[in-house]
């Protein structure tokens, strides 16, 4: 059964439909409550301002990516998603497509694109156990490249209505990378230092 949406689900729906024609950073809360439904003092009851609405909104999708990408490292070192990680991939991204294809796009935050791209690589070292040693500049460049062209693609598949799912373009993608130099460059290595 599907639950009835809040007040707040009707403002940021509100929010997600006025970023498609205007910037993110543009929209006041005057449009904001028209376009809800709600008046002023609704919308203050849950977000002190556009900014603040912004900024619990890449917060949630920050947690929702954090449960998400252990699969997407495992699914990416493995070339072959479990039928629970396919569920679980095409879940995320019909669940937060629609929010990250505005907040990536081009009447979203510019800054969201940069922390977006941060807190990925943040997990990604920890999850690799990367020292500060192994994070060579050559490293850097590969990380900055996959995680670009990755969250482009989602945008991509999501503004075209594309028919094939991101997890299935990724597989694609995956024969056309020399996988073990890539998963070496990837790889921790022993600190021989000592």
């Amino acid at each position: 059964m599907n639950k009835m949406p809040t007040a707040r689900d009707c403002i940021v729906e509100a929010f997600l439909q006025l970023c498609q024609t205007l910037p993110c950073d543009k929209i006041t809360v005057s449009q904001l409550t028209k376009k809800a439904g709600y008046n002023r003092s609704t919308f203050y009851a849950y977000f002190n301002n556009t900014d603040d609405l912004l900024k619990q909104l890449e917060n949630e999708l920050f947690q929702i990516v954090d449960t998400f990408l252990p699969h997407g490292i495992r699914i990416f070192r493995t070339g072959v998603p479990t039928e629970e990680e396919r569920q679980l991939s095409k879940i995320f991204f019909k669940n937060n497509a629609p929010i990250m294809s505005m907040l990536l796009g081009p009447n979203g935050d510019p800054r969201f694109v940069y922390k977006m791209k941060n807190h990925i690589r943040q997990v990604l070292v920890r999850h690799l156990q990367l020292t500060p040693q192994q994070l060579t500049p050559q490293l850097q460049l590969l990380m900055e490249f996959i995680l670009s062209g990755h969250l482009q693609v989602l945008v991509y598949c999501y503004q075209h209505n594309s028919p094939i799912s991101p997890l299935d373009f990724w597989l694609k993608l995956i024969s056309f990378i020399d996988q073990p130099a890539l998963l070496a460059a990837m790889a921790p290595k022993s600190d021989t230092s000592l």
